[in-house]
């Protein structure tokens, strides 16, 4: 990718968040799961890019997985912050 390392990773995350009846939620496990990549993403002072993952729950155990790869500036993938506003504003 024109000289670009970009370090695909992928499987970032691959976990099981356990959960009484009535309380595990897919939703749950994949923020989860999205975290933890975010998170091994920021270690190396970049952004994730999720570019897949699977949720699912049967109500007792609930699992997520959240494929992508990490971004900086000067990757393709990579969307800078929003400008802050202006003083004043």
């Amino acid at each position: 990718m024109k000289g670009i390392a970009v370090k695909i990773i992928s499987a970032l995350a691959a976990l099981s968040a356990l959960a009484l009846v009535g309380c595990a939620s897919a939703e749950v496990a994949e923020e989860h799961a999205q975290d933890v990549a975010a998170s091994q993403c920021a270690d190396q002072g970049k952004e994730f890019v999720q570019t897949g993952g699977v949720a699912g729950s049967n109500g007792v155990e609930a699992a997520a997985t959240a494929r992508g790869h990490c971004v900086g500036p000067g990757d393709p993938d990579y969307v800078p912050p929003p400008p802050p506003p202006p003083p004043g504003s």
